[in-house]
């Protein structure tokens, strides 16, 4: 190497960055800068001259300069600043790394809606800013467009509040995003899907014609095309979602070692999707639901003779465990066949609980049978409970008669019914004759 070139190593140099000064210099092997808030004029290079000539002279006695720089060389003329920080990662490249951490921590289904939301919606549109520059204005924005390509409210909020949300948390929580970016986002009004159970008549048909139907087998060794043959796990799998009240994945789910046919009874405890095996869908769904005689002897039936406490109950033709997705093409060819309006597997779930709340069930009872919280029963099947308030009215009978139309001297009660405000056995006028006059009584609307 040239003296020329080696005494340009040994030296401090001067390098304008962004506008504003900066100290080059090699110690030890590395390069080392140092940037300063001082624009680019002949003034505050003659200033930092004298100390880069300093860092030099340093340099060539190899003592160590950056000690200086940090401790000496600080005139208030000649600021040095330190690097600006790091901004961190993008949205897109720290959604590579969640998702590697959160797949094996999540519901099979659940990552794969992450997946599906995030990298189809989310990235191509804030995948390239960072996450510490995340602003509410972007999140409402992502909101707008998703919502005018024509997605419903439904499946915006669960892209946002839902997938979004989940890997912002994490962020959060590794310190790379410092404020509330879904701060002030509003939602349209959603009125969420009712339920819509089979009738008696339905459920009946649908049952008795898994009973009856013929389903195909593999082909076998010197036959001619598939078998048709009746499949009985088919018809003791609908028989127990029309009469358990159990998801089409839980039951799905089940192993002979979850099932107790002495006592009538099944143990939720794991779930079937997505062809694997996850935890049930919430805390309150690992329970024990009771099962119905008819239930017990259909499930008895398919009982082999040696089992394992690992093998499913419900299989599938080709001898595998029954994927719920898969078995509704057979569900939907029962309705087409019945001439029946089609509805989805879950819809036995909802038949079941209707079924259950006409038959004047406790609600304790249909939580523990079904997993499913009274708020939430409350919500999605609210008209089909008992309605409470037309007997509590009669209360005031007691203590105003017009309430109820009557009159003086007119539908006078029978003596001892106004005993007071709290007597359960309070009188009430019948409805006959009472539209000419005073207040129709309330009146309980059919279900």
């Amino acid at each position: 190497m040239s003296k020329k070139r080696r005494s340009e190593r040994t030296g401090c140099f001067l390098e304008r960055r962004h506008g504003c000064l900066r100290l080059r210099f090699r110690w030890q092997g590395k390069q080392v800068s140092r940037a300063t808030a001082l624009p680019d004029t002949s003034e505050n290079r003659a200033a930092l001259r004298k100390i880069a000539d300093a860092v030099a002279a340093l340099i060539k006695a190899k003592k160590d300069p950056v000690q200086y720089l940090d401790d000496v060389a600080r005139p208030a003329d000649a600021q040095i600043v330190p690097p600006a920080p790091v901004k961190g990662p993008t949205v897109a490249t720290y959604y590579r790394g969640w998702i590697v951490e959160r797949k094996p921590l999540v519901r099979k289904a659940l990552a794969r809606d992450y997946r599906r939301h995030l990298e189809g919606y989310v990235l191509p549109m804030v995948g390239a800013l960072r996450l510490a520059d995340l602003r509410p204005k972007d999140i409402r924005g992502l909101q707008a467009e998703l919502l005018t390509r024509g997605l419903s409210v439904k499946t915006v909020r669960n892209i946002i509040s839902g997938s979004l949300r989940a890997m912002v948390g994490q962020a959060i929580a590794d310190e790379l995003v410092t404020r509330d970016v879904f701060a002030g986002l509003k939602w349209p009004e959603w009125t969420p899907p009712e339920p819509d159970p089979f009738t008696a008549n339905e459920r009946s048909r649908i049952v008795e014609w898994f009973a009856r139907g013929r389903f195909g087998f593999p082909q076998r060794p010197g036959s001619r095309g598939r078998t048709m043959l009746p499949h009985p796990p088919f018809h003791a799998y609908v028989h127990l979602l029309f009469w358990s009240g159990m998801r089409p994945s839980e039951a799905s789910g089940l192993m002979w070692g979850d099932v107790d046919l002495a006592n009538g009874v099944v143990h939720v405890r794991r779930s079937r999707h997505l062809f694997g095996y996850n935890a049930p869908k919430t805390k309150t769904a690992r329970r024990a639901a009771e099962l119905f005689p008819e239930t017990v002897r259909l499930l008895r039936a398919i009982k082999a003779l040696h089992v394992q406490p690992d093998t499913p109950v419900f299989t599938s033709t080709t001898g595998t465990p029954i994927e719920p997705k898969s078995f509704s093409e057979h569900f939907y060819r029962a309705q087409r066949a019945l001439n029946i309006r089609p509805r989805g597997l879950y819809c036995t779930k909802d038949t079941f609980v209707t079924t259950a709340l006409e038959a004047g069930v406790k609600i304790a009872w249909l939580e523990q049978q079904t997993g499913v919280r009274y708020d939430t029963l409350r919500k999605h099947y609210g008209r089909w409970m008992p309605r409470e308030a037309g007997s509590e009215l009669r209360r005031f009978a007691a203590l105003d008669r017009s309430l109820f139309g009557a009159r003086t001297g007119q539908f006078a009660p029978p003596d001892g019914e106004l005993e007071g405000a709290n007597s359960a056995s309070t009188w009430i006028p019948d409805a006959v004759g009472m539209r000419g006059g005073g207040l129709e009584p309330p009146r309980v609307l059919p279900h």
